[in-house]
């Protein structure tokens, strides 16, 4: 008789028996909780619990094995072998040892020290030996099977960390953006003249005795928009907006050119830059200095009283700023200081609100949410932080951005048809995809806001909800969830309109001296005029040619603008650590701001910085996450803790090199 076989085990396997021991192969995702995802190409990511990590660092190329299946969860393995390191630069501190040193990784996401051997210290690239505590950039060189450490060579030795710059520096460094200008731009930033007056006279608009403006931030040093508004006989208003015409100097295919393009954007660090361009042509030859001629690239436009633009020209030009002023300068006129220029500033005013007006009318959506403004010293220490205040003025200078980008992205959109195609840089923002919506809907719901959509979402929705919620409890949360539901702003060849701001068409001109797809807006309007002028058609194999180019701009350039949004908030962290390392122990009034399984982060309202409350912090009680609500309930208490609730909290500790701040709820 054939014996009994048991249950378990018996007939086919399992799907969850099947997956338990199954090797997997992808590329390594990291948390900063140290935590991370094996990314695979079919089928669910691997969660890597912090404890089977085996020293692989965020990027690498591994191998792993399915341990179990949890149910409504991310299978769960452990990192079996590296296959292949992630070959990006690291950067950590150094410190000495008996076999040479080791180097700590500043960025969280690495969490274990990469081994230096002493052979490897000396390096003729770098000159000397780091000495410990130098921050240095390192390369992982290999991965020991048999102890799972890693190793390292140097390859740059930054500084000690008490140098100002090194904060600037790492955060270049950590996002690969360059600082200096390559030997070959600055050859040809010399041989740059001035241009000829009498020469551009002939073929440009003479617009300097007709008053306009920059109006910009204190410490600004480059100018690359100014501002002119008269009222006509008509009662319309003739708007011009004058750009620094960056294409004259800088000519496609040029050395400045393609550095340009290679950065993509300039990036900001509160008081400092990595510039696009070069100080002589971003500070000096383009910038639109006050009573100085410059050459220009200008929209005119005349508005009529409900903030329709009837006409309007799109023409190089050479204009005359009458006046540098402030943001803070024109906010006191529009309040009733006295000026030279006051009637002008209080029409312009006006304009602005019929614009903004016009634009909500629309179902333009206009996002209010508080951000950092930090103070930094003459050594770059911290010694203030606020929430950065949107001041009239702000608003004046936005909306005739806004118009006069959009118009000249209407102006290609409409001359573009099958037959005429007119490839161009447009600035796209694509509706919410459906599931967001669709979370974002329910989560209104069971705060007990009901909004039915007609059809599919409009920006009216999102405009007609934030009017809702003006003066609720909840609104902080709401306009985090509903910023977050949206889609992210690119460049493309493929007019699809901008949802948030409710254009069908929209694009930059603005500001070429630090944005490379303005520069490219500009050359293309050139030359699509030029082409009109001479009554010349464009050739289909022009065409494709030109649009194949442009996309791959667009795609870049979308690209360089996210790195330096990335770069931009990394510093803005470490800055915010660096001040609020010296309020240990202190007690602050803030807002839940997100919730985690690991807890909730919480935002100083003075101060506009994020910390975590770590679930473990939260004594007396266990506490379930639900990620639908996003709420924290305690099982036996029932006390919900939830976005946009309104705490008190202690700071407990803060980690500069690990931009992370704990804090404790009182």
């Amino acid at each position: 008789m054939p014996k009994k076989t048991d249950k378990k085990t018996s007939g086919n396997p399992t799907k969850k028996q099947k997956t338990q021991g199954k090797m997997i192969k992808g590329y390594l995702s990291v948390h900063a909780k140290g935590f991370g995802f094996v990314l695979v190409k079919k089928g669910t990511d691997i969660f890597i619990p912090l404890e089977h990590m085996l020293n692989a660092m965020d990027g690498d190329y591994v191998s792993a094995e399915i341990l179990k299946k949890i149910p409504k969860k991310n299978p769960e393995g452990r990192i079996v072998k590296i296959l292949k390191l992630q070959e990006k630069e690291i950067i950590g501190v150094f410190k000495r040892s008996k076999e040479g040193g080791l180097v700590i990784p500043s960025d969280e996401r690495y969490n274990n020290p990469i081994i230096i051997p002493k052979d490897s210290l000396s390096s003729p690239k770098i000159g000397r030996m780091p000495k410990n505590g130098e921050f240095v950039v390192i390369k992982r060189t290999g991965w020991k099977e048999d102890d799972h450490t890693v190793t390292g060579t140097i390859i740059d030795i930054l500084g000690k960390p008490e140098n100002k710059e090194m904060d600037l520096l790492m955060v270049a460094r950590n996002n690969n953006l360059t600082i200096p200008f390559p030997t070959q731009v600055n050859k040809e930033l010399s041989k740059l003249p001035e241009f000829d007056l009498q020469t551009e006279l002939k073929k440009r608009e003479d617009y300097r005795l007709i008053p306009c403006f920059t109006i910009d931030p204190e410490s600004a040093k480059d100018f690359d928009d100014a501002i002119s508004l008269t009222q006509l006989e008509n009662g319309r208003f003739e708007l011009g907006v004058h750009i620094a015409d960056v294409s004259y100097y800088v000519k496609e295919g040029s050395a400045i050119d393609k550095e340009a393009y290679e950065r993509g954007t300039s990036v900001y660090f509160v008081n400092n830059v990595i510039p696009m361009l070069p100080e002589r042509l971003s500070n000096d030859l383009c910038s639109l200095k006050p009573h100085t001629d410059r050459l220009a690239f200008s929209v005119i436009m005349e508005i009529d009283s409900r903030g329709i633009v009837q006409t309007y020209r799109i023409k190089e030009t050479i204009i005359r700023s009458a006046e540098r002023f402030t943001y803070e300068e024109v906010e006191a006129i529009i309040k009733g200081k006295k000026h030279t220029h006051a009637k002008t500033i209080h029409l312009m005013q006006m304009l602005s609100l019929i614009l903004r007006r016009a634009r909500e009318e629309m179902g333009s959506i206009d996002f209010d949410i508080s951000e950092a403004a930090i103070s930094l010293d003459e050594q770059g220490v911290p010694y203030a932080i606020r929430p950065r205040e949107r001041i009239e003025s702000n608003r004046l200078i936005e909306e005739f951005m806004l118009v006069a980008n959009r118009t000249d992205a209407s102006h290609i959109a409409k001359q573009a048809t099958n037959k005429n195609q007119k490839p161009f840089d447009y600035r796209v923002h694509e509706k919410p995809d459906k599931q967001s919506i669709q979370s974002f809907l329910a989560l209104l719901e069971r705060l007990g806001l009901k909004y039915q959509l007609d059809k599919e979402v409009e920006s009216d929705d999102y405009r007609k909800i934030l009017d809702i919620v003006e003066n609720l409890d909840e609104k902080y949360f709401i306009e985090k969830v509903a910023l977050r539901s949206m889609t992210k702003a690119y460049y493309s060849t493929k007019n699809k309109g901008h949802f948030g701001l409710a254009f069908d068409a929209y694009t930059h001109f603005t500001s070429p001296i630090r944005r490379y797809p303005d520069l490219v807006v500009h050359r293309l309007l050139k030359y699509y005029a030029s082409k009109e002028n001479d009554k010349k058609g464009i050739a289909k194999s022009e065409t494709a040619t030109l649009s194949t180019k442009l996309e791959s701009i667009c795609t870049h350039c979308s690209e360089r603008e996210i790195r330096a949004t990335q770069a931009e908030r990394e510093f803005i962290k470490i800055k915010s650590m660096e001040f609020l390392s010296s309020k240990v122990g202190e007690t602050y009034d803030g807002i839940i701001s997100g919730i985690a399984s690991f807890g909730m982060f919480v935002e100083l309202s003075h101060y506009v910085i994020e910390g975590l409350v770590h679930v473990t912090e939260l004594k007396g009680d266990h506490y379930d996450f639900d990620k639908e609500e996003f709420t924290l309930t305690g099982r036996k208490t029932g006390k919900v803790y939830r976005m946009g609730d309104a705490v008190t909290i202690k700071i407990k500790s803060v980690s500069k090199e690990e931009k992370r701040a704990d804090f404790l709820l009182v």
